[in-house]
């Protein structure tokens, strides 16, 4: 299946944690591991248009655990690490 073709307002993507491929309708973000038959429906826009993010992590080499899934070892700074938070 490399030449597949998805029904409109689907994209298929490779999941990093078990290596195989899924679907994900481009509108309502859902996801699906069975290739989808039909366009991907809209879905309602229920949520607001902003959110509120009251905590960001951003590990940096003091940090209790100084590795991720991102990255084996860190080794940024605190201060960079800050940095990276209050950057846009």
């Amino acid at each position: 299946m490399a030449d597949e073709t998805l029904p409109a307002g689907w994209e298929k993507r490779l999941s990093r944690s078990t290596g195989q491929h899924y679907y994900l309708n481009i509108y309502t973000k859902e996801s699906q591991w069975d290739a989808p038959s039909e366009p991907a429906e809209r879905g309602q826009s229920s949520g607001p248009d902003q959110v509120q993010c009251s905590h960001l992590l951003v590990k940096h080499k003091d940090s209790r655990r100084p590795s991720s899934w991102r990255e084996e070892v860190i080794t940024r700074s605190k201060e960079e690490a800050l940095e990276l938070v209050k950057s846009d």
